[in-house]
């Protein structure tokens, strides 16, 4: 069931600077879904327990770090979290972040890609928010396996969403 997502950390592990945490403790994914209190998608659990955060050249995926706090501000998945809530959710031009789920990624124009838990109506989505839309979602992918396999292969591409242009132009006159 996760061979994509085995074959496409094979595949990211040849770019630049390709670096991973490796294997993480069942009660490590366990404590980080009660701290949050939501139920993480079955391939996303699969990747924490198996690489715990990785990065590369140009892309993120937040995770576990584990002991190496020289990665927890770049990967660490409550961290990023926490500072994209303070961030949106402190500002009332900005909507908020959602509640159900967790930032797995930032998005280098200015956002981050979010990831929908068991308990939301998205379950496994992936969402991308920028800050040039007030915190808008702009595109999605069905699943964190098609998110990961956007960023080391460039497909598929996200579907686009609805953007509510006139909620920005109100924003911007005020």
């Amino acid at each position: 069931m996760f061979e994509v997502i085995e074959r496409l950390i094979s595949q990211a592990a040849s770019k630049k600077n390709f670096t991973q945490r490796g294997n993480v403790a069942n009660e490590e994914v366990r404590e980080l879904e009660t701290e949050l209190s939501i139920t993480l998608p079955s391939d996303f659990k699969y990747f924490l327990l198996n690489y715990g955060y990785c990065f590369w050249f140009g892309e993120v995926i937040c995770g576990l770090v584990g002991e190496n706090k020289r990665y927890e501000k770049l990967c660490g998945i409550i961290r990023k979290n926490t500072y994209y809530q303070g961030l949106y959710n402190d500002d009332p031009a900005y909507q908020s972040v959602p509640s159900e789920g967790i930032v797995i990624g930032t998005y280098d124009g200015g956002g981050y890609y979010f990831l929908f838990s068991q308990e939301s109506e998205r379950a496994g989505e992936v969402g991308l928010f920028l800050t040039e839309t007030y915190g808008q979602e702009v595109s999605k992918f069905k699943s964190f396996t098609d998110y990961l396999s956007y960023l080391v292969t460039g497909s598929p591409d996200p579907e686009p969403v609805d953007v509510d242009y006139d909620k920005i132009m109100n924003i911007i006159e005020d």
